[in-house]
């Protein structure tokens, strides 16, 4: 029986292109016969107080939502069996960032998706950090069960 993994999705969504990444990247893991997408964690759908930053942005400065929203989202990623991150090289996130940093701190496996085009430069800091790097339109068939380590071919700034 394959086993159905769990995964924590991390990604932008401030931007039109993160958006669209986001949601191409959501469409492929549903496909994936590897991957628990029902009971993997997606931060967006699990804000704090169900309050949706998309529509009540105010939220976004509330002290009380962002300690709620930040200690569900390390839940998140503690309970998942590893951390899934549609990440834009020519536009890095520092809240990803944070997620990949803390995944690599408690031992998760993390896998970076990148858009087919995408440059080969990448964060030093994140380069070695990430378990394996694929391409958005490998995610779909993708077996998470058959995970190792991979660096990617690129080049570190």
């Amino acid at each position: 029986m394959t086993k159905k993994n769990i995964l924590y999705f991390a990604c932008s969504w401030f931007s039109p292109l993160e958006k669209d990444f986001m949601a191409k990247g959501q469409a492929a893991l549903q496909k994936n016969p590897t991957v628990d997408w029902e009971n993997s964690f997606r931060p967006l759908e699990h804000q704090y107080q169900n309050i949706d930053v998309t529509k009540q942005s105010a939220a976004l400065q509330d002290p009380h939502w962002q300690m709620g929203t930040f200690r569900n989202d390390l839940f998140g990623i503690d309970r998942a069996d590893l951390v899934c991150g549609m990440f834009l090289p020519q536009k890095p996130d520092s809240g990803m960032a944070f997620e990949y940093g803390y995944a690599y701190a408690t031992h998760k496996p993390i896998v970076s998706i990148i858009p087919d085009d995408a440059p080969k430069e990448i964060n030093l800091m994140l380069l070695p950090s990430v378990t394996r790097y694929l391409h958005l339109s490998e995610l779909s068939s993708f077996d998470f069960n058959k995970l190792e380590f991979e660096l990617f071919p690129a080049t570190a700034y």
